[in-house]
């Protein structure tokens, strides 16, 4: 095995095939730069010297792409001449860097540059620090003949660092079977020499002559002239000493160790080169090349001698190996030179073998590391990256200045929006000042300390109210909630659980609200449920106002059966169930007075038969509705289909009466309401069956006789508090009735005289009918946070009167429109206050009909319809007042519906149309909705 050539770390098969372990050897190692075209090649002049293509070239094959690992050593083993060459391959070979462009690019982009360059130059400085470790001689290359400054700061590094790693190394060594004790004692072989090689010379001394002859005699100065300038550069900076043993390294004190190559081939691209040449050599007879190479031959390219010169490589690198094997390096100066003994290794290659692969392991790869190591590597770490120190410094003075910034006036406790506006302010301050790679390390440092103030006790609750504003109470346990944030982002520390206080939830806004019946006003706090917001302040208030001695309509709430009842588990939609035209089927029959409720069909919603019950107590076919899903089609919406009657002034409303032997049976599917499981929530068209809720969110109150209310004064202040001026007032709603067929004794009388006598009937005779004219007030009221109320007499518009206080307006528009659910108030110049629909006033007329109310709310244009989950409209009492209280927050499964917060927004919410009809009064209370 003359020549060989391996890379580290070497295996078991190369180590135990060497014909002698103990044959000494002297280690060449080679590091530096190289240009692009030399492929990552610097030892060119290892293969001159044994005129074989040793290392990878750009005379042979491109050097293999390996982007897993960019530090690669290589080793040419010539047991002849007993020297092993050691090639490091590094990202700072310009082809190698080319060829991990991609890979450092990313990297680039997520940690950026100075994170990135400073991690290759602490491989690089590790890399460097093996060489000098296990090395006799290391020779610098680079491209031009120029001293490169930038590794003045990678030997200064390895200078500082190397006394820390004296006692790892003597550990490593230590474990290695017959390694010499001076070998152990030192760390090292020898304080090595340190050769500078330059691949191109002064253009001017570039020898171009291929005969046999001296180099140029100013190439020599040259030489002599940079020796002196690296001598004093590194002399200044205190890297190297009169005593050798002292410094990373040495220069020889009485030996050249610069050389510059004036080989002109050596700065050409070979593969140009030869394809040139054979261009040259098939178009002409001549086998002179022109161009760069005019004086030179193919002859003379192919003589043995061709690269052997008096000025070359081989012999200035062999002076230096023929010194080491003689005697060994002194490279000491000065008086005291001669005291000094220096200590030369030169190893078994077995040995260095075993030795080569620990330290390998050590600084290239950097496994398996005490803490001692760790502290040296970090030493090397910190002296090469400048930048860091400096950024690490600046950042940490910059840093408290940025804390003290978010501290800055600071209250007990506040949300996370105005913890973000504060984080965002430090933000600020540390960018102002700080710089560097670990601007982005301490940006994230400065804002988990933000974090951790701002959870040690001073982290608002956040829960959303059902209005959308948060709770301002510190952070804390109980409290319930209905709002779209159940839980806020808590710590699961259990220590912080357990430090919290156990407290309501409070946004501490304050709204002024009136009673069921409008008669009282007073403060509510803002709601979290469902139940504060529709029932218990309603009931809280009543008990100040009249509310809780009138007679009132109840309606369907849960009525548990066992101890064990719970709220039943939704699903974002309703099951469809075949053959249902109508999903909002009303199954509950409301009462006239009392505390009882009428169950006669017991599930919240029924699927419907095919067909139309309306139609058919009408006597006529099924007809396709407009809309179905909406419930309770009122009959002045059926008038107006059947006969084309396009006015909306048209307001005729015909009952036809029917026989009591053939009433019609009702054939809806009855379902009993379940009395183990309540619905979690309000009941709306997409509620699921058989549910009801634990809570009424509606109010309906009759005030008393409808001569509580004239129409020459309207709603008085002491009476009705809170109404703005000219708006307190009901509409009049002239409605014409027709009676048709057989009118029942009890209540219609034949007699033509005394039809025509009743102050409330007039009109014409008509064969099988009665005609005759009913005059109903209706009002529709809003009330904005404020505590500010009003009537509106069109959906765009407020109710106001003349100058003598009579309203010339009528509920003609009220009666027959969506009314919206939310309108500007006009307390409010900005239009930046919402007033919300609430109550709606009905003075029933007296005679012998029911005005019969059907409210359904739709708060989104794709949300559900809310109703108060009767199967028929609700029969008002004659001659009497009515006020319906509508809910105060409407939510679904989803959450609430918000408000809008000023008039800007989108208003969908609305009160479909259809809410009033009238109905026949009948003996038995049995009365017919058509």
């Amino acid at each position: 095995m003359k020549f060989k050539k391996v890379s580290l770390p070497f295996d078991e098969n190369f180590i135990s095939s060497l014909e002698d372990p103990n044959k000494t050897f002297v280690i060449v190692s080679i590091f530096g730069k190289s240009s692009l075209i030399a492929k990552s090649c610097k030892a060119q002049f290892v293969n001159n010297i044994y005129d074989r293509s040793i290392f990878n070239s750009s005379m042979v094959k491109n050097s293999s792409k390996d982007t897993s690992n960019q530090t690669k050593i290589e080793c040419f083993y010539d047991e002849c001449g007993k020297v092993i060459y050691l090639h490091l391959i590094d990202i700072f070979d310009t082809h190698t860097l080319v060829q991990n462009i991609d890979e450092l690019s990313s990297e680039i982009e997520e940690k950026g540059f100075l994170r990135v360059w400073s991690s290759l130059k602490f491989n690089y400085a590790c890399s460097l620090l093996f060489l000098f470790s296990i090395s006799h001689i290391l020779v610098l290359t680079h491209p031009v003949p120029i001293f490169d400054a930038s590794y003045l700061s990678y030997f200064k590094a390895l200078d500082c660092s190397r006394s820390k790693f004296l006692n790892v190394l003597k550990s490593v060594l230590l474990k290695i079977p017959n390694v010499p004790s001076t070998w152990i004692e030192n760390t090292r072989l020898c304080s090595p020499r340190l050769l500078f090689y330059y691949e191109t010379c002064p253009s001017e001394f570039k020898n171009h002559n291929k005969n046999v002859e001296p180099c140029h005699s100013g190439l020599k100065k040259a030489e002599h002239s940079l020796e002196d300038q690296i001598y004093g550069i590194l002399r200044k900076r205190r890297i190297i000493s009169n005593i050798s043993t002292n410094s990373m390294f040495a220069i020889p004190a009485n030996q050249e160790y610069v050389f510059m190559d004036d080989s002109s081939e050596n700065i050409l691209d070979w593969n140009e080169f030869f394809t040139n040449s054979l261009i040259t050599m098939c178009n002409s007879t001549s086998v002179v090349i022109q161009d760069k190479f005019q004086d030179i031959t193919i002859k003379e390219i192919l003589e043995p001698n061709f690269f052997i010169k008096p000025h070359n490589f081989k012999k200035f690198i062999f002076d230096h190996i023929d010194v080491a094997f003689k005697k060994g390096f002194d490279d000491n100066i000065g008086r005291h030179a001669s005291l000094v003994q220096n200590y030369f290794e030169i190893p078994a290659i077995g040995t260095w073998c075993k030795v080569a692969n620990e330290m390998y392991k050590l600084f290239v790869l950097r496994q398996d590391l005490d803490d001692d190591a760790k502290i040296a590597f970090e030493s090397i770490r910190s002296l090469l990256d400048i930048d860091t120190n400096f950024s690490e410094r600046r950042c940490q003075k910059v840093q408290p200045i940025a804390m003290a910034a978010y501290q800055d006036n600071l209250p007990s406790h506040y949300t996370r929006n105005y913890h973000e506006n504060k984080v965002a302010q430090a933000l600020s301050v540390f960018a102002l000042h700080a710089r560097g790679p670990l601007f982005d390390d301490y940006i994230q440092i400065l804002v988990q300390d933000c974090d951790k103030l701002w959870q040690s006790g001073r982290q608002m609750c956040e829960i959303l109210s059902l209005t959308g504003n948060p709770c301002t109470q510190p952070l804390h346990k109980g409290g319930s909630v209905d709002g779209p944030i159940k839980e806020p982002e808590r710590d699961d520390n259990s220590n912080q659980q357990n430090g919290l206080s156990t407290m309501e939830h409070s946004s501490s806004v304050v709204y002024l609200s009136a009673c069921n019946c409008g008669h009282k006003q007073g403060t509510r706090e803002d709601p979290f449920t469902i139940k504060a917001a529709n029932y218990d302040f309603y009931q809280m208030i009543a008990k100040e106002c009249v509310c809780s001695c009138l007679d009132q309509i109840n309606f369907p709430v849960f009525q548990p059966s066992t101890q064990d009842y719970r709220a039943a588990q939704l699903f974002a939609k309703p099951p469809v169930i075949a053959g249902r035209k109508n999903s909002a089927g009303l199954l509950h029959t409301p009462t006239q007075l009392g505390n009882t409720q009428s169950l006669s069909l017991g599930g919240v919603f029924a699927s419907c038969h095919s067909e139309d019950p309306i139609n058919d107590i009408l006597g006529e076919e099924p007809k396709h509705r407009e809309n179905t899903d909406r419930q309770g089609l009122t009959t002045t919406d059926l008038i107006n289909k059947t006969k084309n009657e396009d006015s909306v002034n048209s307001n005729q409303i015909v009952i036809r009466v029917i026989d009591t032997d053939n009433d019609v049976k009702d054939k809806l599917l009855v379902r009993q309401p379940s009395t183990t499981e309540y619905l979690p929530g309000m009941l709306h068209t997409e509620s699921p069956y058989s549910l009801l809720p634990q809570f009424p969110s509606w109010s309906l109150i009759c005030l008393g006789s409808s001569c509580l209310y004239s129409h020459n004064i309207g709603l008085q202040e002491t009476q009705h508090p809170g109404f703005l001026n000219s708006t307190g007032y009901l509409l009049p709603w002239d409605v014409t009735v027709r009676l048709e067929h057989q009118p029942r004794d009890r209540f219609w009388n034949n007699d033509k005289n005394k039809i025509n006598s009743s102050p409330v009937q007039r009109g014409r005779k008509i064969k099988g009918s009665r005609e005759f004219s009913v005059k109903i007030f209706i009002g529709v009221e809003y009330e904005c946070p404020r505590g500010h109320r009003f009537m509106c007499s069109a959906p765009d518009k407020i109710l106001t009167t003349a100058s003598n206080g009579i309203v010339k307006e009528n509920g003609n528009k009220v009666s027959n429109s969506d009314m919206p659910l939310y309108f500007p108030c006009p307390c409010s110049s900005s239009a930046s206050l919402m007033a919300q629909l609430m109550r709606i006033h009905v003075v029933t007329p007296k005679a012998p009909v029911h005005v019969t109310l059907n409210p359904m709310v739709q708060p989104d244009e794709n949300g559900p319809v809310f109703v108060t989950g009767y199967d028929k409209p609700i029969e008002l009492t004659q001659s009497t007042y009515w006020v319906l209280r509508l809910p105060y927050i409407y939510a679904g499964e989803r959450g609430p519906y918000l408000s809008p917060k000023d008039s800007t927004q989108k208003n969908v919410g609305k009160l479909l149309k259809g809410v009033y009809s009238v109905a026949e009064a009948t003996s038995d209370n049995n009365k017919l909705n058509v």
